[in-house]
Protein backbone atom coordinates (compact mmCIF):
# COMPACT_ATOMS: atom_id res chain seq x y z
CA UNK A 1 0.00 0.00 0.00
CA UNK A 2 2.82 2.35 0.72
CA UNK A 3 4.76 1.27 -2.18
CA UNK A 4 1.45 2.51 -4.14
CA UNK A 5 1.80 6.48 -3.10
CA UNK A 6 6.14 6.38 -3.01
CA UNK A 7 5.75 5.12 -7.18
CA UNK A 8 2.29 6.16 -8.61
CA UNK A 9 3.38 6.36 -11.58
CA UNK A 10 4.09 2.60 -11.91
CA UNK A 11 0.40 2.20 -11.29
CA UNK A 12 -0.87 4.08 -14.29
CA UNK A 13 -2.04 2.77 -17.62
CA UNK A 14 0.91 2.73 -20.69
CA UNK A 15 -1.26 5.58 -22.28
CA UNK A 16 -0.64 7.99 -18.66
CA UNK A 17 3.24 7.30 -19.30
CA UNK A 18 3.60 8.56 -22.68
CA UNK A 19 4.38 12.08 -22.68
CA UNK A 20 6.70 13.98 -25.93
CA UNK A 21 8.63 13.93 -28.14
CA UNK A 22 8.25 10.05 -27.25
CA UNK A 23 11.58 8.01 -28.32
CA UNK A 24 11.85 6.41 -31.81
CA UNK A 25 8.93 8.82 -33.01
CA UNK A 26 10.44 11.47 -34.63
CA UNK A 27 8.09 11.97 -37.57
CA UNK A 28 11.35 13.55 -39.78
CA UNK A 29 13.97 10.29 -40.62
CA UNK A 30 17.74 11.41 -41.41
CA UNK A 31 19.20 8.41 -39.89
CA UNK A 32 18.48 5.52 -42.65
CA UNK A 33 21.59 4.42 -43.00
CA UNK A 34 22.33 3.79 -39.19
CA UNK A 35 22.55 0.38 -37.11
CA UNK A 36 18.75 -0.64 -35.78
CA UNK A 37 20.11 0.33 -32.04
CA UNK A 38 21.37 3.86 -33.35
CA UNK A 39 18.01 4.48 -34.82
CA UNK A 40 15.99 3.96 -31.83
CA UNK A 41 18.06 6.72 -29.85
CA UNK A 42 16.41 10.21 -29.71
CA UNK A 43 18.45 13.49 -28.87
CA UNK A 44 15.25 15.43 -27.86
CA UNK A 45 13.42 12.20 -25.89
CA UNK A 46 16.76 12.11 -24.13
CA UNK A 47 17.32 15.69 -22.83
CA UNK A 48 13.30 15.76 -22.10
CA UNK A 49 14.06 12.42 -19.63
CA UNK A 50 17.35 13.55 -18.09
CA UNK A 51 16.63 17.01 -17.44
CA UNK A 52 14.31 16.22 -14.25
CA UNK A 53 16.93 13.64 -12.64
CA UNK A 54 19.81 16.68 -13.06
CA UNK A 55 17.36 19.16 -11.44
CA UNK A 56 16.48 17.13 -8.73
CA UNK A 57 20.48 16.29 -7.75
CA UNK A 58 21.26 19.74 -8.11
CA UNK A 59 18.67 20.48 -5.84
CA UNK A 60 19.69 17.87 -3.08
CA UNK A 61 23.16 19.35 -3.68
CA UNK A 62 22.23 22.85 -2.98
CA UNK A 63 20.06 22.30 0.15
CA UNK A 64 22.66 19.94 1.56
CA UNK A 65 24.53 23.36 1.81
CA UNK A 66 22.04 25.41 3.29
CA UNK A 67 23.59 25.52 6.94
CA UNK A 68 27.19 26.88 5.15
CA UNK A 69 25.69 30.03 2.79
CA UNK A 70 27.56 33.17 3.10
CA UNK A 71 30.00 31.26 5.08
CA UNK A 72 31.75 28.77 2.76
CA UNK A 73 29.03 28.14 0.33
CA UNK A 74 27.98 30.73 -1.88
CA UNK A 75 24.23 31.09 -2.37
CA UNK A 76 24.01 31.47 -6.15
CA UNK A 77 23.27 28.02 -7.72
CA UNK A 78 25.85 28.97 -10.63
CA UNK A 79 28.60 30.14 -8.49
CA UNK A 80 28.20 26.97 -6.08
CA UNK A 81 30.88 24.52 -6.73
CA UNK A 82 29.18 21.41 -5.13
CA UNK A 83 25.72 22.24 -6.45
CA UNK A 84 26.99 22.79 -10.41
CA UNK A 85 29.53 19.42 -9.92
CA UNK A 86 26.83 17.66 -8.83
CA UNK A 87 23.96 18.45 -11.74
CA UNK A 88 27.20 18.23 -14.00
CA UNK A 89 28.25 14.64 -12.94
CA UNK A 90 24.49 13.74 -13.29
CA UNK A 91 24.46 14.83 -17.26
CA UNK A 92 27.87 12.86 -17.68
CA UNK A 93 26.52 9.65 -16.29
CA UNK A 94 22.83 9.90 -17.09
CA UNK A 95 23.01 10.43 -20.79
CA UNK A 96 24.99 7.86 -21.84
CA UNK A 97 22.60 5.76 -19.24
CA UNK A 98 19.48 6.92 -21.18
CA UNK A 99 20.82 6.49 -24.74
CA UNK A 100 21.81 2.69 -24.05
CA UNK A 101 18.36 2.04 -22.76
CA UNK A 102 16.97 3.35 -25.63
CA UNK A 103 19.59 1.68 -28.17
CA UNK A 104 18.66 -1.58 -26.37
CA UNK A 105 14.56 -1.12 -26.48
CA UNK A 106 14.20 -0.83 -22.76
CA UNK A 107 11.41 0.67 -21.16
CA UNK A 108 13.20 3.45 -18.69
CA UNK A 109 10.51 5.79 -18.84
CA UNK A 110 7.96 3.93 -16.52
CA UNK A 111 11.39 4.95 -13.62
CA UNK A 112 10.26 8.44 -14.36
CA UNK A 113 7.79 9.65 -11.79
CA UNK A 114 5.14 11.81 -13.85
CA UNK A 115 2.42 11.41 -16.28
CA UNK A 116 0.89 12.71 -19.17
CA UNK A 117 -2.46 14.59 -18.56
CA UNK A 118 -4.94 14.78 -21.92
CA UNK A 119 -3.42 18.01 -23.52
CA UNK A 120 0.13 16.61 -23.16
CA UNK A 121 -1.87 13.51 -25.53
CA UNK A 122 -2.47 15.94 -28.17
CA UNK A 123 0.29 17.97 -28.74
CA UNK A 124 2.25 17.66 -31.61
CA UNK A 125 5.27 15.72 -31.65
CA UNK A 126 7.03 17.40 -34.26
CA UNK A 127 6.28 20.97 -32.70
CA UNK A 128 7.56 19.32 -29.29
CA UNK A 129 11.10 18.65 -30.86
CA UNK A 130 11.05 21.86 -32.83
CA UNK A 131 10.60 23.67 -29.00
CA UNK A 132 13.20 21.15 -27.31
CA UNK A 133 15.66 21.69 -30.58
CA UNK A 134 15.53 25.68 -30.58
CA UNK A 135 15.94 25.24 -26.92
CA UNK A 136 19.00 22.63 -27.52
CA UNK A 137 20.44 25.04 -29.82
CA UNK A 138 20.55 28.05 -27.52
CA UNK A 139 21.64 25.94 -24.62
CA UNK A 140 24.60 25.17 -27.31
CA UNK A 141 25.44 28.66 -27.99
CA UNK A 142 25.46 29.18 -23.78
CA UNK A 143 27.52 26.12 -23.42
CA UNK A 144 30.31 27.30 -26.23
CA UNK A 145 30.75 30.57 -24.84
CA UNK A 146 30.84 29.36 -21.14
CA UNK A 147 34.00 27.44 -22.46
CA UNK A 148 35.52 30.14 -24.25
CA UNK A 149 34.91 32.74 -21.34
CA UNK A 150 34.87 30.53 -18.87
CA UNK A 151 31.98 31.61 -17.21
CA UNK A 152 30.79 29.85 -13.71
CA UNK A 153 31.93 27.49 -11.37
CA UNK A 154 31.29 24.73 -13.73
CA UNK A 155 31.45 24.75 -17.67
CA UNK A 156 32.90 21.34 -18.88
CA UNK A 157 30.00 18.91 -18.75
CA UNK A 158 26.79 20.22 -22.00
CA UNK A 159 24.65 20.86 -18.75
CA UNK A 160 23.54 24.39 -20.68
CA UNK A 161 21.92 21.69 -24.21
CA UNK A 162 19.84 19.62 -21.58
CA UNK A 163 18.51 22.67 -19.63
CA UNK A 164 17.89 24.47 -22.51
CA UNK A 165 15.90 21.71 -24.74
CA UNK A 166 13.75 20.90 -21.16
CA UNK A 167 13.23 24.80 -20.37
CA UNK A 168 12.17 24.70 -23.71
CA UNK A 169 9.89 21.77 -23.72
CA UNK A 170 8.07 23.15 -20.11
CA UNK A 171 7.49 26.71 -21.73
CA UNK A 172 5.86 24.82 -24.70
CA UNK A 173 3.80 22.61 -22.23
CA UNK A 174 2.99 25.65 -19.87
CA UNK A 175 1.76 27.63 -22.92
CA UNK A 176 -0.51 25.04 -24.10
CA UNK A 177 -1.99 24.43 -20.28
CA UNK A 178 -2.37 28.58 -19.99
CA UNK A 179 -4.27 28.49 -23.24
CA UNK A 180 -6.15 25.70 -23.37
CA UNK A 181 -5.13 23.80 -26.28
Amino acid sequence: MVLEYLFFWNYKTAESNQWRPQPGHNPTKYIDNLPAPLKRTDVEATVVDVAPFVAGVGGLAHISQIMDFGFTARASIFHNVKTMTAMHRTVIYLTPLVFMCQAGGVEYRNLIPRWAHDRELRRDEEEARKHVDVGMAIGGVSWISRLFFKLGARYWAPIDIIAGGALADLLQREHIKAHGL
